[in-house]
């Protein structure tokens, strides 16, 4: 079984972004949970795509029982109508 940390990892590699993720009533779910599918896209959304966009078509797309958390640099949450690109220049800037 792959933990969710392991999918964490492998979804902020590709996507050059971390996350957070929550179960239904909103908690952070602990990163040692198994049982966690595989990522399922092979390149990078858009920079363009808003946060709120990718977190409808693609993270619940793959973990469709689960909510997330998009996650600035500094560990603030990105607002949904931040677009990606914005996202990943707060990890270009450290």
């Amino acid at each position: 079984m792959t933990t969710l940390a392991t999918r964490m990892r492998a979804l902020g590699d590709l996507e050059d972004f971390d996350i957070e993720v929550l179960d239904q009533s909103g908690n952070a779910v602990d990163p040692k949970t198994n049982g966690f599918a595989k990522y399922d896209f092979d390149r990078r959304a858009k920079g363009s795509m808003t946060v709120s966009e990718w977190k409808d078509k693609r993270f619940s797309a793959t973990y469709g029982g689960y909510g997330c958390k998009v996650l600035n640099a500094d560990g603030t949450e990105a607002h949904g109508n931040t677009k990606l690109e914005s996202v990943r220049a707060t990890y270009e800037e450290q």
